[in-house]
């Protein structure tokens, strides 16, 4: 587990990676697949790239990410 920015991380992080997100609130939950908005090749390159974008994309307090 690494904690990056508040955000517990799990999981290998891949080029293909998807996530699931877990939130403070059960109702904000869920899945991203759709890659990395900010890359040409929609891949991520660290755990903090992904905390970072997904906290800008993502409505709702996230406490913990996971690579699947």
């Amino acid at each position: 587990m690494r904690l990056i920015d508040g955000v517990q991380c799990y999981g290998e992080l891949t080029p293909t990676s998807n996530f699931y997100i877990i939130c403070g609130n059960l109702e904000d939950d869920g899945d991203w697949i759709e890659g990395n908005p900010n890359a040409e090749d929609g891949t991520f390159e660290s755990w903090e790239q992904v905390v970072e974008t997904l906290k800008a994309y993502w409505e709702g307090d996230i406490l913990e990410i996971g690579a699947m």
